[in-house]
Formats: C-alpha cells, sequence, structure tokens
C-alpha cells in the first residue's frame, strides 16, 4: 500500500493525512507549490505494493513535524475520497480505487469467509452452499464498500443466497428464468434412473410417470411378482435380484434410484422374518452401496400403517413407530439405513410410507390389498369376505397419487413423508362404494377378526404438501371406478 505525504513550502506547516484503504491506489496532483510524495515501507515488498495490516498489526507513519497518521478501518474506504490535505486540497483525481482487489483478497481478519475460502469435504447436508461462497465476492464487488454495515455484511449476504438455493432445492421440477422468452419451449433435464421392481404393481406407474417426463428409465426386477407386460416398451428391463444388484448399477449408472422391490407379504413376512429381512433389510442395504458408488439419490418406498402400528389418529411422521409384524419392522429398518447414509455420506436419500394404495394391475394374490380383492370376487361371481364387524379403518390412496409423490420426493434433499388422503374409511363404507362403482349389489359375508389386525390406520400428509407441493388429487369414488374399468376391460 502506497501512503502519500503532501510537501509543501518551508513556512507551511504539515498537516496530518488520512489513511489510504489496503488496496486502494489514489494518485493526488499539485496546486501551487503543493507536491505529492510516495512514502513506502522500509522493508522490501513482493509483487504490488501493499500492506497486510493483519500481518502488520496497527501501522503508522510520521510526518517531518512528528504528526501520527494511522490507518483506518480497511473497509471504509470511501473516506479516502475527501481531499487529502485539508487545506491546500486536492481538484482532480487521476486515478481510480481498486476495491474489487480488496473485497476478494484471501486471508484478511475483516473476511467473513475465514476458514471457507477453500474447497472443504463436507459428509452432511449444507454441501450445496460452497457455490454459493463462491459467489460472494462477485456480489460484493457490486456493492460499495463503506456500505458493509454491521447490519448488512457478508454473513447476511451468504445466508440470504443459501436460502434462495434451498427454496429451489424444493420445487419438484425445474425452474425457468422469468426473464427468459416466454414463447421458448422450456427443456427439462433427463434423469436416468433406475426402478427396482418396476415391473410391479406401484413401480410399474412410477416407469411411466418418468417416461412421461422424459427421464431415461431402467427396470430391475426378478419377474417373481411382477410381469414383463407391466414394463413399458421405452423402459428397459433388467432381470436381476435386488439382493445382487451390482451388475445393473454399475453398466447404467444411475443418477437416481426408486427403491419398490420388497417382500410385501404380512404373513409371509411373520412365518419367515429371516427371508423378509434379507430382502427388505440386505437388499436395501445391496441398493444403497451401488447408488454411493455412482452418487444416486434413493427414493425409498416404505410404509405407513405396518410402521405406525395402531393409530389414535392421523400419524405424523414423528408419531411412535410401533410396528406389529417383521415386515413393518424390516421396512423401518431400511428407512433407518436410509437415515444413516444421509448422516455418514451426506447423501439426500428419501423415505416414502404409503398408506394403503390401490389401483390398476394390482393383483389378487401374496401383498394384495382389500380393494383388488374385493374387485377380483366381484367381478367373477366370489362373495367378499369381512373379518371382524368391518369397522376398522384404512388411508386408502390411489396409485396415480403416489407416482406423483415419488417424483415429487425426487430432488428433496432427505427426510420421510407419509403419502395418503388423511381420510379414514372403514372396511364397510369400502365395500359399499365399490358396489356403486362396480353395479354389482352383493352381500359380503363375515368371518371371526384375525389376530393383530389393526383397528385403525391413517396418515397425517401435511408435511408432503408443505415440503412436496403435493396432496392427493383422486377421491376414493374416482379410483375405485378406474380401477374397476381396468379390471373389466
Amino acid at each position: 500500500m502506497g501512503v502519500a505525504r503532501a510537501v509543501e513550502d518551508e513556512d507551511t506547516r504539515w498537516k496530518p493525512i488520512r489513511e489510504l484503504a489496503v488496496g486502494g491506489r489514489y494518485p493526488l496532483v499539485e496546486r501551487g507549490a503543493l507536491a505529492l510524495e510516495p512514502i513506502l515501507e522500509d522493508r522490501p515488498l513482493r509483487g504490488e505494493l501493499r500492506l497486510d495490516e493483519e500481518e502488520d498489526g496497527a501501522v503508522g507513519h510520521q510526518t517531518l513535524d512528528g504528526v501520527q497518521v494511522q490507518l483506518e478501518h480497511v473497509l471504509y474506504s470511501d473516506a479516502a475520497g475527501d481531499p487529502l490535505v485539508r487545506e491546500g486540497g486536492v481538484d482532480v483525481a487521476i486515478g481510480d480505487d481498486d476495491r474489487t482487489a480488496r473485497e476478494r483478497r484471501l486471508d484478511h481478519r475483516l473476511d467473513e469467509l475465514g476458514s471457507r475460502r477453500c474447497e472443504q469435504p463436507r459428509l452432511g447436508p449444507g454441501r450445496h452452499c460452497r457455490p454459493v461462497e463462491h459467489e460472494l465476492a462477485d456480489a460484493l464487488a457490486d456493492l460499495r464498500a463503506a456500505g458493509l454495515t454491521r447490519e448488512h455484511h457478508i454473513a447476511a449476504l451468504g445466508r440470504e443466497r443459501v436460502a434462495q438455493q434451498l427454496r429451489l432445492r424444493r420445487l419438484p421440477r425445474p425452474v425457468h428464468s422469468l426473464e427468459s422468452d416466454e414463447h421458448a419451449r422450456p427443456t427439462i433435464r433427463r434423469v436416468r434412473a433406475i426402478v427396482t421392481g418396476g415391473a410391479g404393481f406401484i413401480g410399474s406407474h412410477v416407469v411411466e410417470a418418468l417416461l412421461a417426463r422424459g427421464d431415461e428409465v431402467h427396470v430391475l426386477d426378478d419377474l417373481s411378482k411382477g410381469t414383463r407386460e407391466n414394463v413399458p416398451a421405452d423402459a428397459k428391463l433388467h432381470v436381476a435380484d435386488i439382493r445382487e444388484p451390482d451388475a445393473v448399477l454399475d453398466a447404467v449408472r444411475p443418477e437416481a434410484v426408486f427403491h419398490f422391490a420388497a417382500q410385501a407379504d404380512v404373513r409371509f413376512s411373520v412365518e419367515r422374518p429371516a427371508v423378509d429381512a434379507e430382502m427388505n433389510v440386505f437388499g436395501t442395504l445391496q441398493i444403497l452401496e451401488g447408488a454411493r458408488r455412482h452418487g444416486a439419490q434413493v427414493v425409498l418406498a416404505s410404509t405407513g400403517g405396518a410402521v405406525y402400528g395402531e393409530c389414535d389418529g392421523p400419524a405424523t411422521e414423528s408419531s411412535p413407530r410401533r410396528p406389529l409384524s417383521p415386515y413393518g419392522t424390516s421396512k423401518l429398518a431400511a428407512e433407518e439405513y436410509l437415515a444413516t447414509y444421509n448422516r455418514l455420506y451426506g447423501t439426500g436419500h428419501v423415505s416414502l410410507r404409503f398408506a394403503n394404495v390401490y389401483g390398476p394391475r394390482q393383483i389378487v394374490h401374496g401383498e394384495a390389498g382389500v380393494i383388488a380383492i374385493f374387485t377380483g370376487l366381484l367381478r367373477d361371481g366370489g362373495t367378499p369376505l369381512i373379518y371382524g364387524d368391518g369397522t376398522q379403518t384404512r388411508d386408502y390412496v390411489y396409485v396415480g397419487d403416489v407416482a406423483r409423490a415419488t417424483l415429487a420426493a425426487a430432488g428433496k434433499d432427505g427426510g420421510v413423508f407419509n403419502i395418503g388422503t388423511g381420510i379414514e374409511t372403514s372396511v364397510l363404507e369400502l365395500y359399499d362404494a365399490l358396489a356403486r362403482a362396480s353395479g354389482v349389489t352383493r352381500p359380503p359375508e363375515h368371518a371371526p377378526a384375525r389376530l393383530g389386525e389393526l383397528r385403525r390406520s391413517v396418515l397425517d400428509v401435511s408435511l408432503a404438501a408443505r415440503e412436496l407441493a403435493w396432496t392427493p388429487q383422486v377421491t376414493l369414488e374416482e379410483g375405485l371406478l378406474r380401477t374397476w374399468e381396468w379390471a373389466t376391460r
């Protein structure tokens, strides 16, 4: 840094000179007998002439008459624009102050970015803040240095940029600039995705939704429950077991994995809990490891009713988890592995707790829900069987709404979300609604209640509405009509 000293005639007293900000260059001119002469540090300097205040501490210079000249705060550089010699005055500036160099200089004691000035590995949420930090220097160059008060400093600017980026990350679809040509066709980035269990009931609807928005879709399925007919022609089917998915994952190198493959039969989990855990826990771990190798996000299809157990009202994501079957426990364990990977590796995996999903392509055997079973019996001339008095309630959500929620969760930076309707419907009410949709009026039969069956199960979906901008769109009546039309086509 150069500090200017005024040299006057011998009969003129020396005046104190204000400090020039670190990195600033303020050339001066003469008026009459007034001359300007630079005073430099005695010690050699490297590169551009400058004085690092934080390295050398408080720095001052003596004028010939002994008056001490001290440096002022480095950011208040507008003061340097005042006349440098009060009495003689300075009429013309013949150079510019280089504020940008000062504001972008590293290793300064006033640099709010401090320890983050270099790239650092991160393990948890917040890793996306690094690009914001890189933008701060350019943003600061647009501000007047003297305007950086305590209420408007670097940290505040950084928080504003981070908050803006977090708001954008919550949007389920690409954001386009409002300044772009309103007639231009928006471009949507294609995602390379794998849907495990994509030949099954829910998974095949997710595959169709991904294809509809232009993604590249691969299906990993062992076809034990799903069928080739459920896989659209534009998706590539890979027949494989989720316990050995590496060959498919390494060949596809996905950006997102929608994990629907599972052992989902509650009765089977009670009879063979080890196999249930092998599929739902070990299989999920294999998917997580493969996704980690390729930097892919995992969206897990979990369960609401089986995880929460008996509900005394709409269950929120923070409600106690009290599974009553090995199936519910294995799904909860899979969720916890996703959360652990998020903490350990800074990933953004998401778990979705589904209510009772129904709709086209749901099979009537194994893990089938009551709607699929009743639909098949009414279609084929059978008599539906209701266990207990039929007043037990469930939350029934249409499969198309579930597919939309799954896509909305992609890109979300972690979390657990209930996906349902928040509406309780008893089995008796459900049967009456299905009879109206099908036009078949056949009285059901009743049997004793089954041991361990839940009396009440319903989900609170307000968090998904806030964070995913998702709400169910298909009513039970409309969903039952679509299901009946598919079953009888």
